[in-house]
């Protein structure tokens, strides 16, 4: 009996003595570096699959840890990674973090394109991040200039705010807009695809204060982490209220007209909430002479996130209602040869600061392609993104390391875009000759098409043809999920298993149309009619210098279904895999004019009487057009390694094989509704290497890449090859003490068209070297003042395909300045092109004539220096 009472006793302190080896915990809060406390922080025990999140006031908890010397790490999107040692030994154990905001770390942890999020040194693909400090640095007045501060990407910036093109490491630009490029917004896609004609994706994009973060990778995973993006991806992640603060900003125009509010707040609010909310709203000419008040309008975003212990629930909407100018290819001189060229000024007519648009030119006039009667658009309206969108988002971490995540939005969108082309420039004798002709007008003399119409005779001599892109964005609406669920199946290995759907709707409608004018800046160009022929300056309702090809009609619906798995596993404590496969399921249809039905006479002013510009009237009518009856299917695939040399260098190797499918306006589609070209192949090999320096971190990538792209449509011709590129890519964040930063980037690129007429040449506007250098320089008792230099420079390129006429190199200077007044308080310098340099970025032709000696060209060029004062206020 005493010896059943011993064994028992011994029996009971045994199971007490494990139950308290089991029992121990670490518990915490995590802060920012002013205080404030941060929910959804992971706080993880290395080496282990034992981790927690931050609830809503900074506190974690991680039980059942045996005896023994941890060390324990926390991770959070913007900030560095914090780890410490801990030892346990028979109690429990309190650690607290502190962590510091740093957008340019290496243990900065990565939430786009990728199978898992990891830190960067962490990751086998190239990815780089912009907070909220750089993204002021840059004074970006679009998308296209801000993401032209990315390495390996080439933005052509120079069209306004929206509507720009992009090229990822020598992938080409073939149709414009961003074919193989996904733009994304908090995650998910702004359209489904980047190159729909006057649907851009970044049309629905503008860069205001609500922008916590920029993540952008190039190649890698993209292939498989989202649809039609296998070049890259660059998500605009918004703030989300986790800390209280905020900001006002007021900006006015030195040079050029312009008036803008910004405004942002956000906080958490008790029990788990916190919100976020901001936007814009402006007015003004913009940093072009136009003669009317061509920007205007605004944006407001706002989210709501409710935090649990073991996740979070956010809800988002946002509206968007802009109007902008677009800037497309205008009249200049032409100086020198082919081989070495000088773009320049004409009389009266600065190719930096003028455009093509006027007070004269407000109102455009044809035929709606939906139903055939009179359309009347205002110019003034330019590129007029509305956008109504809902969306929502969850994470939660489930017992049994279990993690399921998704995302939806909503997106009502539609819109106009509206601007000037100049089709033909030359003396007035010359373009007199072709628009008459074109248009079958008589003997009518050429007058001025306001005031007394006295002969038409501008005091330069030249005339210009412009075809006036009108464009009805009657339906880009979409709507996109994204649920994927993650099982840590052992210690080292992970899968991740995923379903991505999409319905992009896709009515746009073409009535294009022809107008006479001056050559003349100062938004001052005077119209010109055929007396008695024409009618406020408009010879015709369509485009006949073109063949009248710009009546068209598009109204599609792709739906989209794309199941994808990957796989992370750590080979051993050094040695990183992920892998990962998609499948793209596409059923597109609907109905595509992609031309006018009848060319005949048409009573357009409905007097009762046909008069010379309604002789030939272009008109879509009665007819449903091509039928579009198609699906298509295709398997994409990624796998990388990543080598960890120690905590501060690292290694990558990946190889990735993708598609982007076809917007259904860049494709033919034969009496079956099956299309010419479905999709466009690429694939990526990349190996790269980041270091951790002394004063901050170096990533260097070669790549090489072959695109296998069939015949497209742009505007009226047929572009399409297959491509190669091989390059080198560099990016840099240093610090020097507590003033002085340094971040700067350059790729240099060897493309070439690798099949057709062109075997051998340079694809058009693919530059071999991108380069931007940005520092910085703080200084004050705090720090308060600030100067800020980025320099963005591209050596030349060529404007065509056929490497017969080139484009410059040039590089030009941005500068901001900021005083601080006092706490929070600070004025703002922002000077951009500080030197007011000639950049061109695309050309239409090879010389249209002569002008004294020289050719004429129409080409787009980035805008000259324009100068604002803000006042901003952060709180």
């Amino acid at each position: 009996m005493n010896l059943i009472r011993k064994n028992g006793i011994l029996l009971i302190m045994l199971l007490l003595s494990v139950s308290t080896a089991i029992a121990q915990s670490i518990s915490g809060n995590v802060k920012d570096n002013t205080g404030m406390p941060l929910p959804g922080v992971n706080v993880i025990v290395d080496g282990t699959t034992k981790g927690a999140v931050t609830d809503f006031d900074g506190n974690y908890s991680i039980s059942n840890l045996e005896n023994g010397t941890y060390t324990l790490s926390a991770t959070f999107i913007g900030y560095a990674k914090t780890s410490q040692s801990v030892t346990i030994d028979g109690a429990d154990v309190t650690v607290d973090f502190v962590m510091a905001e740093d957008a340019q770390s290496l243990d900065e942890i990565i939430v786009t394109g990728v199978v898992n999020p990891k830190s960067k040194i962490e990751s086998s693909i190239s990815v780089s991040t912009m907070g909220a400090k750089l993204i002021e640095q840059a004074a970006p007045r679009s998308a296209g200039e801000l993401f032209r501060n990315i390495p390996g990407i080439r933005a052509e910036s120079s069209g306004g705010e929206g509507n720009a093109n992009f090229n990822v490491r020598g992938v080409p630009v073939s149709s414009g807009g961003s074919r193989y490029f996904q733009i994304q917004e908090d995650g998910l896609p702004l359209n489904l695809f980047g190159d729909t004609s006057f649907g851009n994706a970044d049309n629905f994009l503008r860069i205001d204060s609500n922008i916590g973060r920029v993540e952008a990778i190039r190649g890698g995973s993209a292939s498989t982490q989202t649809s039609n993006g296998p070049a890259g991806i660059i998500n605009m992640i918004s703030k989300t209220g986790s800390t209280e603060g905020g900001s006002l900003a007021t900006t006015f125009g030195l040079d050029y007209q312009t008036s803008r509010l910004d405004f942002e707040y956000g906080t958490p609010i008790g029990n788990g909430l916190s919100y976020h909310i901001g936007g814009f709203m402006r007015t003004g000419e913009g940093p072009r002479d136009i003669g009317y008040q061509g920007n205007k309008g605004g944006q407001i975003k706002a989210n709501l996130t409710k935090t649990f212990k073991n996740g979070y629930v956010r809800t988002y909407f946002k509206f968007l209602n802009d109007q902008s100018v677009m800037y497309l290819p205008m009249p200049m001189r032409l100086e020198g040869d082919n081989s070495d060229p000088t773009y320049s000024n004409l009389p009266g007519f600065d190719i930096t600061s003028d455009s093509q648009h006027s007070a004269y030119l407000q109102q455009s006039a044809g035929t709606s392609p939906f139903n055939g009667e009179r359309h009347v658009n205002d110019v003034r309206k330019g590129n007029n993104p509305i956008s109504k969108a809902l969306g929502a988002e969850f994470s939660f971490s489930l017992p049994k390391d279990w993690k399921v995540t998704g995302k939806a939005r909503y997106s009502n969108n539609s819109g106009q875009w509206i601007a000037p082309f100049t089709a033909a420039v030359g003396t007035v004798a010359e373009i007199d000759a072709t628009a008459r002709a074109a248009a079958g007008a008589g003997a009518e003399p050429l007058v001025y098409a306001d005031g007394d119409r006295e002969a038409f005779n501008p005091s330069n001599g030249l005339a210009q043809i412009i075809h006036m892109f009108d464009v009805s964005v009657e339906d880009l609406s979409n709507f996109f999920g994204d649920v994927k669920i993650s099982k840590k199946v052992s210690d080292n290995v992970g899968i991740t298993a995923g379903l991505f759907t999409a319905t992009q709707n896709t009515k746009i409608g073409w009535q294009w149309n022809s107008f006479l004018s001056e050559v003349k800046g100062g938004g001052d160009a005077r119209l010109a009619d055929f007396d008695g022929f024409s009618r406020g300056g408009q010879y015709s309702y369509g485009t006949p210098v073109w063949g009248n090809c710009c009546q068209r009609k598009y109204n599609t619906v792709h739906n989209v279904n794309s199941p994808y798995v990957g796989i992370d596993a750590d080979i051993n404590d050094k040695l990183n895999f992920d892998g990962s496969v998609r499948f793209e399921n596409v059923r597109v249809n609907g109905n595509i004019q992609g031309g006018p039905t009848s060319q005949d006479s048409f009573d357009y002013n409905g007097n009762g009487t046909i008069e010379g510009v309604e002789t030939s009237v272009p008109v879509i009518i009665g007819n449903a057009g091509q039928i579009v009856n198609d699906d298509y299917n295709f398997v994409s695939y990624s796998a990388g390694l990543n080598y960890k040399f120690n905590q501060g260098a690292a290694a990558f190797a990946r190889y990735s094989s993708g598609a982007s499918g076809r917007a259904a306006d860049r494709n033919n589609y034969g009496t079956n509704g099956l299309a010419d070209v479905q999709y466009d192949q690429l694939s990526q090999l990349e190996v790269g290497f980041k270091k951790r320096l002394n004063n901050g971190t170096l990533n260097l990538t070669g790549f090489m890449s072959n695109t296998d792209e069939g015949l497209s449509n742009e505007l009226n011709r047929s572009v399409g090859n297959p491509f190669k590129a091989l390059g080198l890519e560099a990016e840099t964040a240093l610090a020097f003490g507590e003033n002085f930063n340094f971040n700067g980037s350059f790729t240099w690129t060897k493309a070439e068209i690798d099949g057709g007429a062109n075997k051998g040449n340079t694809p058009r506007r693919q530059a071999d070297l991108v380069y931007n250098l940005s520092p910085s320089y703080n200084f004050g008792d705090t720090r308060q003042h600030s100067l800020a230099l980025s320099v963005l420079g591209t050596s030349k390129s060529y404007a065509q395909d056929d490497n017969d006429l080139v484009m410059p190199a040039y590089a030009y200077f941005n500068l901001i300045g900021r005083a601080g007044l006092t706490k929070g308080l600070s004025v703002v310098l922002s000077v951009n092109n500080l030197f007011d340099t000639v950049g061109i970025t695309e050309v239409e032709g090879n010389g249209d004539g002569a002008f004294n000696g020289d050719r004429l060209v129409r080409a787009r060029a980035i805008s000259g220096r324009s100068t604002t004062l803000s006042l901003q206020y952060k709180f």
